[in-house]
């Protein structure tokens, strides 16, 4: 069920088997697959999108706006922040450890496949895709618009750079 903390948008849309926990938000739009859990203090934003059988654990946040400036010369080099239109899509049986974050897209979805299994502290940028069954250990980077195959392991602590692709199964 809800808990009773937790703050669900009347128009989200939550599967009557998942279990949303204490202090979670789940936002406008927002969809909630079958027998998906949220752990305590779960950010789901505006029309994002977890499959079924996941695991969401405490303090992940789901579809805060990506890294995205454009130069404005007429501001003294201060970037302008350029709206994140995308959304999150988040596959079957994936399990997203604690205080992760993974950022909306831009213009397209940032996507991640059935069986993704991000550790806790990863970082996923805006428009990345990440293929089925890859796992990250804790403190992954991964910048925008790069491209994950399917089957891959990326260590803790490591980095990919964005817009890089990277093919099935490599292990960093």
């Amino acid at each position: 069920g809800i808990h009773p903390s937790a703050v669900v948008d009347v128009d989200a849309d939550v599967h009557a088997t998942a279990s949303v926990g204490p202090l979670c938000v789940v936002e406008r739009g927002a969809r909630i697959g079958a027998h998906t859990v949220l752990k305590s203090r779960v950010t789901v934003g505006e029309d994002c999108h977890i499959g079924e059988r996941g695991i969401v654990h405490a303090g992940a946040v789901i579809g805060a706006d990506g890294f995205g400036f454009a130069p404005n010369p007429s501001a003294a080099g201060a970037g302008e922040k350029i709206e994140q239109q995308g959304d999150v899509v988040i596959g079957n049986d994936v399990e997203i450890g604690a205080n992760t974050c993974i950022d909306r897209g831009a213009l397209a979805n940032t996507v991640l496949a059935a069986g993704v299994q991000p550790d806790s502290l990863v970082q996923i940028g805006h428009n990345v895709h990440v293929g089925a069954h890859t796992a990250m250990a804790g403190c992954v980077g991964v910048a925008g618009s790069a491209s994950i195959g399917a089957h891959c392991t990326v260590g803790g602590g490591a980095r990919v750079l964005g817009h890089l692709s990277l093919a099935d199964p490599v292990n960093i």
